[in-house]
Order: C-alpha cells, then sequence, then structure tokens
C-alpha cells in the first residue's frame, strides 16, 4: 500500500490499481484467522514512513508506544534491552489507515481478487492473470500493466513461477522458515503487565530455536505469541503456546479477544536474509514476497514498510523515464539494501549460532557476555566492540563452553565478511552473479558448520 500511495504522485499521469483478496474493510488479511503477527514495529520505522510520505500515526492505528524490546534469558536471571522504542499496532486498524491514504492519494483498490500467473512477453512482465474469490464462482481475469510490484506473500506463486529470466531467487529454504503462534487477550482482573515495554523469551524447552514474547497493549490487553525452529520441536506449536499458557500465573483465566475478526491463529515467517535481487523486467518484490523479516526477530512490518517506500519511489522513477528494465528497477536493491538489507546475512548467520545454544550457554552468555550496547550492536548486524583480549576473557567466561566460545567468534568473523560485502552491493546487474556467489558460499559454510 505504501509503494502504490507514492508511486501514484509521479508528475506523470499514471493509474494504480491494488489488489487484495480481501475486501477493503480487511485489507492485508493473512488468513480466516486475521492478521496473524506479533503487531510491534520500532519507532524509527515510523518516522521514514512519515519523513517519505509525511503522515503521522495515532490512536487508534498505533495502539501502544513502547520505549524498549528486553531480552530475558532463560532463567529470567538477565535481562538486556535488544531495541529501541517503537508501537504495538492495533493491526486491523493500521491496514485499514494504510489504504486510506492510499486512495485518498487516487490509488484504485479492488478486493476479492487473487493474482495467480504473470504475463510475459518478450522476457518481459507485461501483466498478470488472476480471479475473483470469495463469490460462489471464481471469474478468471486479465489485465496489461507496465509495473507489477509483487506484496503476496513468502510463497507467492508469480515469483515462484516468474516466466522470465532473473536474479531473482524463487525458493526458499524450509531451514529458514519458522511457525509461529500468536493470541490477543485480556488479562484477568487484578493482572497486569507493565505497559512501556516489550519483552521477548529465550527458551530452548519453551520454544525450541526460537522464543516467546509479550507484546502489551495496554496494562491489561496482550499479544503473546512464540516462534520455533521446526526441526528442533517435538511437539506441535499449539501445544508448546498452550504449556507456556499453563506455566505463567499472569495468563490464567484470560480471555482471547477477537477484535476486528482478528481471530488466535498460526503463520510461517521467514528468517533469512531478503532475496538479494528484487527485481526484474516489469517486475519487482516487497513485504514477506522478498523475505524482509528480520531472521532474528521475525519482525517484518518495519523492513515491510521501508522495502514499500523504496519500491514506490523506484516506480515513480521508472514511470517519468517510462523505463520498466532490470536495469533501471535496480536502484530499489541498492535503497533497500542501503536502509535496511546490509545487516540480514549477517543476522542470518547469527541466527544459525544462536540455534545450536541451550538454555545454560544461554544463561552464561547474558549474563557475562551480552550488554545492552553489545546487542543493540548485534541487532544492528554489527560486531561487538570489544579489545581483543576483552573479547576473549568475556566470551570464554561468559559462554563456560569452548564449543560455543568456538562457535561465536567463527561467527562475528562470518557476520564481518558479510557485512563488507553487503556494502559493496553491485551497482550494475551485469556484478551481481560473482557477488552473489560469494554470499551464497559464506552462508553455506556457515549453516553446515551449524547444521
Amino acid at each position: 500500500m505504501t509503494a502504490a500511495t507514492i508511486a501514484i504522485k509521479s508528475k506523470n499521469k499514471v493509474d494504480v490499481l491494488l489488489l487484495d483478496r480481501n475486501p477493503e474493510a480487511e485489507v492485508g488479511k493473512k488468513t480466516t484467522l486475521g492478521w496473524v503477527c506479533g503487531d510491534a514495529v520500532g519507532e524509527h520505522h515510523i518516522k521514514f514512513l512519515n519523513e517519505h510520505l509525511g503522515v503521522t500515526y495515532g490512536k487508534p492505528e498505533m495502539e501502544n508506544r513502547v520505549t524498549a524490546v528486553y531480552v530475558y534469558s532463560p532463567d529470567m536471571k538477565v535481562r538486556v534491552p535488544f531495541e529501541g522504542p517503537g508501537y504495538v499496532l492495533d493491526r486491523p486498524k493500521f491496514g485499514k489507515r494504510l489504504l486510506d491514504d492510499a486512495l485518498k492519494a487516487g490509488v484504485e483498490f479492488r478486493g476479492g481478487v487473487q493474482a495467480l500467473d504473470l504475463v510475459e512477453d518478450s522476457g518481459r512482465i507485461v501483466g498478470l492473470k488472476g480471479q475473483t474469490v470469495g463469490g460462489n464462482v471464481n471469474q478468471p481475469f486479465e489485465m496489461r500493466t507496465k509495473l507489477v510490484v509483487d506484496t503476496s506473500g513468502m510463497s507467492t506463486k508469480l515469483r515462484r513461477n516468474l516466466p522470465i529470466p532473473s536474479h531473482i531467487e524463487k525458493e526458499i529454504d524450509k531451514d529458514d522458515i519458522e511457525p509461529t503462534a500468536r493470541l490477543n487477550a485480556k488479562l484477568r482482573d487484578g493482572v497486569e503487565v507493565e505497559p512501556f515495554h516489550c519483552d521477548i523469551y529465550l527458551d530452548q524447552e519453551k520454544a525450541p530455536g526460537g522464543y516467546l514474547w509479550l507484546f502489551p497493549k495496554s496494562e491489561d490487553k496482550v499479544n503473546i505469541g512464540l516462534g520455533i525452529q521446526q526441526k528442533r520441536s517435538q511437539k506441535p506449536l499449539s501445544a508448546l503456546l498452550k504449556d507456556w499458557l499453563a506455566t505463567d500465573d499472569r495468563f490464567k483465566e484470560m480471555t482471547p479477544l477477537s477484535d476486528d475478526s482478528n481471530l488466535t491463529g498460526s503463520w510461517q515467517v521467514s528468517v533469512r536474509h531478503q532475496n538479494d535481487c528484487l527485481v526484474a523486467n516489469g517486475y519487482m518484490i516487497c513485504g514477506d514476497t522478498a523475505w524482509f523479516p528480520n531472521p532474528i526477530s521475525a519482525g517484518g512490518i518495519g523492513p515491510g514498510l521501508i522495502g514499500g517506500v523504496l519500491a514506490g519511489e523506484t516506480a515513480v522513477r521508472a514511470i517519468e523515464q517510462n523505463d520498466f528494465s532490470e536495469k533501471n528497477l535496480w536502484q530499489y536493491n541498492l535503497d533497500f539494501v542501503k536502509h535496511y538489507g546490509s545487516k540480514t546475512a549477517g543476522l542470518e548467520a547469527f541466527r544459525m549460532y544462536l540455534q545450536t545454544l541451550n538454555n545454560q550457554e544461554i544463561n552464561y552468555g547474558m549474563r557475562h557476555f551480552l550488554s545492552g550496547k553489545e546487542a543493540t550492536e548485534i541487532s544492528l548486524g554489527e560486531m561487538p566492540h570489544l579489545s581483543p583480549f576483552e573479547k576473549i576473557v568475556k566470551l570464554f567466561l561468559g559462554l563456560g563452553s569452548y564449543k560455543a566460545f568456538r562457535g561465536l567468534v567463527y561467527t562475528m568473523k562470518q557476520m564481518e565478511t558479510l557485512n563488507n560485502l553487503y556494502q559493496n552491493y553491485p551497482k550494475d546487474p551485469s556484478q551481481f552473479g560473482a557477488w552473489k556467489h560469494q554470499v551464497d558460499s559464506i552462508l553455506a559454510e556457515t549453516r553446515t558448520r551449524f547444521s
């Protein structure tokens, strides 16, 4: 929706059509269970939107403001700030607000339709095919366009069946996908949480290879859930969530909520770096379609908003130059890497390492090594700034495990190498192949190390 809002503002006359499976009142709804999401977004992402769109958000779409995100050790004895201030959204109302802004700008909206295939002509995308949904009979349709911006989800058929040559990766590895589950609930009378911070809990028994979260919407209303690494869990996701709720006194006798048909549900999220190429001739990808969620936190709203703005600005340039080629759209790659994507491959490597640790190693590491400053640096995809002597002493004492110690030193070197590579993202499609080979080789080596 942000891409459409910006694209319509081109100085050239242009028609922008926004398609969604859902009706206008439920725009962006993921499944019949609602907008399955943690609902949290960093303040800096909202500021980015404000700077580029000139809009200001508040209640009711911004349900609560928090000053920090805290990460808790498995034994609950250590709490470190992982990210700064942000918001917990009313997800349905936020989506409706974005749509209202797009409609006011002149974007046309068509709900109850599903895009199925891209139309190709002479190596370029020139339209798409789809069908209506929600009625008694699904009616096929075909339309022509100069540019398709695909935001239809992690497993979109459009990207997977892209019919023209391109650098876009079509498939995602199953190990780079984490199932998540969440519910919105009102706590029982007399029970409250602190509404000024979001909480993430690391626990390899309760959430193997992932984490649990509690994001407050108010003192007595919360978004709670968990994400896991599927291959590390013998229990289904629903059972793990049920177990956690049963063992935490705060959640006893709470009332699940279904505001705006936003029900309790589960969803799969990508936890890898973004698709390294986001463009092809006449085609761009953004958001979950391009695997934008943060590989550590799985947060996808913020990078999705940033990507939407940058995709829209790229579309405007292409419209004004009447050039929708891969080469002319390439600036979108450079802009996204600059504003967000440069850190994600390093974070993917760090995620692989984290998933090898047990609770005892995490407890030791957070107690002796991970200060707030270091947690912030890691969340930004940077190497913590320690002198060699401090690094050796802190890591060894902190982890209490030689294997874990060696793994962390190795991971930090991989992160540094990846960060340097993304600082030199290829300026031209002709340079992409050799660069991409280096990135893939480093991540493949890291995956093998921690598999």
